[in-house]
């Protein structure tokens, strides 16, 4: 096997490309916009626009995870003069497809210095390119190619021993998300566990370089935290207090326990994993998908979360695979909704470790060129099943941006604006982003995201729908069928309290599209009906 080339300067730029490119085609194909993009772009718009980071004027609250994700918009939203917010997200769409193209050059960089061969290369960097969740929660306005490049600009800075370089990286990484030193802690112990089996002369160094690395990270992510604890109260943003308010304690030994099992119970599939997640579609839950796809994946990332075990696994292999392995875990265990787009540094630690893999079956079959072919084989085969899969996601994308998204849910958030009778009116719903910031109304949202009223509802009365709506009294209520049906079963004075306002149904637009991977996901959103609270005031209906 020839390792691969150095790098000249017009092979970095076509990499870079190579990294950049696709989003922004994935972007221009699906015109895909999140609906948390919207959530924290109300707050950075009000934050551009002089009103305070805050989702509602006057109510200091933290509503967005990522800090990263809500200044930079903030910051594009201002300098375009607050009037144009589909420019606003195209240019973060640039940022991002930026960020990937560094993260492929750093990737590049990290073969080169594990001695991968050309084949073993052309393997990691198609994958990385070919998952589709990384790509689009770049482009539809979530904070994934920042946490994506931190964490590989961190795994280059363990490699090479560059304490400034990995300071950068972990205060990256926090930057990006809160939650950013999961990670830091699971490569941090695979990294470690290397040098214990195999250098231990260099464990002293290598803790002294991680304590000035956490100082750099402190003295570039604190002021953030005494910023938001003096401004908001706290740290911990409100969103992350509101989905996790009934998740329960985690006592150190159950969370042990659960760690030992883990791998048992994400091979075994018991009760459902994050390993299920790694490798799916973004909504696969809600059914739509060949059950084999489910296997593709967990058998995948089963393998991405043992291979740190391999008795000679170089220290690439053991970073990255405990790395996704605590991180998994993590998402699996004490995350209370372990969402699709928290899943972008697991799955780069996983390609990463699933590479560096493949390298390492092929230096130990010397001189077995058949068995090396089958090895490369089962590698291309692995990134061919991966892009049809993501290509089907890219068309359900595009069908879900036009017909939901659009469709709906921004024409909802239009049509309350126009109707509501003053800027405070209430609303009542689950869907906070699109309906949230085109309407600009006072939320009441479930779990809370927006809302302490909804969080302190829920302390009192619990989940149930038709409880909450009858403590939080709002103007306004947006039920999908099935949420309508609760809400009439539990409470049979519903209608007549509330009043039919509209519907919003794409049912047939939904049925008529043959070709629909995915389908059961835009079925939940396809319908929507809006009653307005009677006696209370409102515009003509029309």
């Amino acid at each position: 096997m020839t390792p691969a080339t150095p790098s000249s300067g017009q092979r970095l730029l076509g990499l870079f490309l190579l990294g950049a490119l696709p989003c922004l085609l994935l972007a221009l194909y699906t015109q895909h916009g999140w609906e948390d993009w919207y959530i924290t772009f109300r707050a950075a718009k009000n934050l551009a626009m002089g009103y305070g980071l805050v989702f509602e004027h006057g109510q200091v609250l933290q509503t967005f995870t990522s800090p990263v994700n809500a200044l930079l918009p903030a910051f594009l939203s201002w300098i375009t003069g607050n009037n144009n917010d589909d420019l606003v997200l195209w240019l973060y769409r640039l940022v991002g497809a930026g960020l990937l193209g560094g993260t492929v050059l750093i990737l590049d960089r990290l073969a080169r210095l594990q001695g991968f061969s050309r084949p073993v290369l052309w393997f990691l960097l198609a994958f990385f390119l070919v998952d589709f969740k990384i790509a689009d929660f770049t482009i539809n306005g979530q904070e994934a190619a920042f946490l994506v490049f931190f964490v590989a600009l961190m795994l280059l800075a363990l490699l090479e021993r560059r304490t400034f370089l990995l300071g950068v990286a972990w205060a990256g990484m926090q930057w990006s998300r809160p939650d950013g030193f999961i990670y830091i802690a699971g490569t941090g112990l695979g990294y470690l566990l290397c040098l214990a089996l195999n250098e231990r002369e260099a464990l002293p160094a290598t803790f002294k370089r991680f304590f000035y690395a956490g100082l750099l990270t402190v003295l570039f992510y604190g002021p953030w935290i005494a910023w938001t604890t003096w401004y908001y109260g706290s740290p911990i943003p409100h969103s992350a207090l509101a989905k996790g308010l009934h998740s329960g304690e985690h006592p150190p030994l159950d969370a042990l326990l659960h760690f030992v099992l883990f791998p048992v119970q994400g091979l075994l599939n018991y009760r459902g994993t994050t390993l299920n997640f790694l490798f799916m579609p973004t909504n696969y839950n809600f059914g739509g998908w060949p059950k084999s796809l489910e296997l593709f994946s967990r058998l995948l990332g089963w393998i991405a979360i043992m291979a740190w075990l391999l008795p000679r696994g170089g220290v690439l292999l053991r970073t990255a695979s405990l790395g996704t392995l605590i991180g998994t875990f993590y998402l699996n265990y004490f995350a209370p909704f372990p969402c699709a787009w928290y899943f972008p540094p697991c799955i780069l630690l996983a390609i990463v470790t699933l590479a560096a893999l493949v390298q390492h079956v092929l230096k130990e079959l010397p001189g077995r060129p058949q068995e090396q072919r089958i090895v490369l084989g089962l590698a291309a085969a692995t990134v061919l099943v991966w892009l049809g899969t993501s290509l089907a996601m890219s068309w359900e994308t595009r069908v879900q941006q036009r017909l939901i998204e659009t469709g709906q849910r921004k024409n909802i958030g239009l049509w309350l604006r126009d109707h509501a009778a003053t800027p405070h009116d209430t609303v009542f719903l689950e869907c906070l982003g699109y309906i949230g910031f085109y309407s600009n109304l006072k939320m009441y949202d479930y779990p809370g995201m927006s809302s302490p009223d909804m969080v302190s509802a829920r302390e009192k009365v619990g989940e149930n729908p038709a409880y909450l709506i009858s403590e939080l009294n709002p103007d306004w209520v947006i039920l999908r069928p099935d949420e309508a049906d609760i809400v009439n079963t539990y409470n049979p004075q519903f209608n007549q309290q509330y009043q039919l306002a509209a519907i919003f149904d794409k049912t047939d637009a939904v049925a008529a599209i043959a070709f629909l991977p995915g389908r059961h996901y835009l079925e939940y959103d396809q319908k929507f009906t809006i009653y307005h609270r009677i006696g209370s005031p409102t515009r003509v209906l029309r």
